[in-house]
This record gives structure tokens, C-alpha cells and sequence, in this order.
């Protein structure tokens, strides 16, 4: 694993370009989504759909770009990476929609199951919904709505606050290697899913757990010093940067550990499905 670090790197400080797309597509996706709120429903509609469609042409290409960069890491011409970004959302537009949706369904189920052994072995917490969205507006407005809860509602509180998070490690975690099997193997989303898991699940899994606690540690860790660091207007610029380093290396890393340990065995290419 210390090889794939060691390279990915390598790559990403090669590739630093890499970052265009991602900052230009956080940029354009921030305003759109700006100007859009405040509108009728039927308006809503319309941008999450076009939200939708922009986010999955711009996995497409990114991730499309990734891939011709850990598959060819010798080309001189780094500048000329970008040009191949319209042939990735040519060639993986439509089933990278089809990854999105289909994430998107398995997040549901997680929670919902979640949601079902939550009630069942915690509880209702027993505060009307209104009450934590007022809860959520300010700080002040959090502290008094704790100070306002008998210590059963403040213990069921945390451990549906510790469900949920543990729900939405676990649903990064099964979903981790879904576009990688899509990129690499397969452009079938239904199919990539299951060899995602297959792969996921297989004797390597405890490499793959150790990997992702990994990942998630370091955004963390990050996530911390951003939060607090980030009051500053020079150092909030400065973690914004990092930040967008950081999550192309993070990208670039996963496409390479999959490359390493799923495709690339020794000097050959496995392209089985």
C-alpha cells in the first residue's frame, strides 16, 4: 500500500491539473445552485435535474482523466491531459447517471434500515422535527435547544447522532470501489456494482478496511484543522487550496489502489468482468 501512496503523489503533484476540472465544476455548481434556490417547486424540479445531469458529466470526464493518467503516468504532454475530458463524458455520461441514481437508491435503503433499528433499539428521541430544524439555525439557538432535554432524550439523541454517522461511513465505505469498476471494467452500472462488492468483500478485504479507515482518518484530520484554522480569511484560502489538493489525491488514490490490487496484476492487465 506504502507503493500506491508513494505513487499517487507522484501522479497528483504530476497531474496537479487534474484540479482544474474540479475547482471550475465546484465554482459553476455553487452559483447555479445559489441562484436557484428561492424558486417554485416546479423550479427545484428543474435544477436538481439539470444538477443531476451536470454532476454526472463532470464524474465522467474527471474521472475518465484520472484513469488515462494512472494508465499512461509516462506521458510527457501533462497540459494536453484536459483535452481528453469530452471523450470520458462521451463514453461514461449515461452510466455514470446510472452510478448516481443507483447510489443514491442504496443510501436510502441503508438509512432506512437504519432508521427501522433505530426506533426499534433507541427510540423516539421525542422532540417535534420543527424543533430541530430551529435547533440547527444558530449555535445559540443548539445550546438552548440541549439545555431544553431530560438526559434520556440527550442519550437517545447521541446514539441516533452515532447511528447515523455510522451509517454513512458504512454506505462510503460499500460504495467505495462503485466507479473505479465502472471506469476500469465494466460500463454496465448494475453490473459494476456487483463486482465492486465482490471485489470489496474479497480476501483483500481487510487491506480494503484498512484503506478506507485510512482515507477517513486524513479527511478528519483535515476537516479539524479547516474548521479550525478557517475563521482567518488567509488561512480559510489557504485550506480551500488544500482542500482541493487533497481531495484529487484522495480521488487519484482510490483509481490507482483499485488499479494496483484489481487490474493490474504484475505486468499484465486483467480486464476480466
Amino acid at each position: 500500500m506504502l507503493n500506491v501512496i508513494k505513487s499517487s503523489f507522484h501522479l497528483t503533484n504530476k497531474y496537479i491539473i487534474l484540479a482544474t476540472p474540479l475547482i471550475l465544476f465546484s465554482l459553476l455548481s455553487s452559483l447555479y445552485l445559489l441562484f436557484s434556490l428561492g424558486g417554485n417547486s416546479w423550479g427545484l424540479v428543474v435544477a436538481a435535474v439539470l444538477s443531476y445531469l451536470m454532476t454526472g458529466a463532470f464524474l465522467s470526464g474527471w474521472f475518465y482523466l484520472v484513469v488515462k493518467c494512472i494508465k499512461d503516468s509516462e506521458q510527457d504532454d501533462v497540459n494536453k491531459l484536459l483535452s481528453e475530458f469530452p471523450t470520458g463524458v462521451g463514453e461514461y455520461f449515461l452510466p455514470m447517471l446510472g452510478v448516481i441514481a443507483i447510489s443514491f437508491v442504496v443510501a436510502i435503503a441503508m438509512f432506512t434500515v437504519s432508521f427501522i433499528l433505530g426506533m426499534h433499539y433507541i427510540g423516539d428521541v421525542g422532540v417535534p422535527s420543527d424543533a430541530f430544524m430551529e435547533a440547527a439555525k444558530s449555535v445559540e439557538a443548539l445550546k438552548a435547544f440541549l439545555a431544553g432535554l431530560t438526559t434520556e432524550q440527550v442519550y437517545r439523541l447521541q446514539n441516533w447522532n452515532l447511528l447515523l454517522f455510522g451509517t454513512m461511513i458504512l454506505t462510503y465505505f460499500i460504495l467505495m470501489f462503485y466507479s473505479p469498476a465502472l471506469i476500469y471494467k465494466t460500463k454496465n452500472p448494475l453490473k459494476a456494482i456487483w463486482i465492486a462488492w465482490k471485489d470489496l468483500f474479497s480476501r483483500k478485504f481487510f487491506k480494503n478496511a484498512g484503506f478506507f479507515i485510512m482515507v477517513f482518518i486524513s479527511y478528519f484530520i483535515l476537516s479539524i484543522l479547516s474548521a479550525i484554522f478557517g475563521m482567518n480569511v488567509i488561512m480559510h484560502f489557504v485550506f480551500t487550496l488544500i482542500n482541493f489538493y487533497f481531495l484529487t489525491y484522495m480521488v487519484i488514490l482510490l483509481f490507482n489502489y483499485y488499479y494496483s490490487n484489481y487490474i493490474k496484476i504484475g505486468s499484465n492487465i486483467d480486464t476480466r468482468v
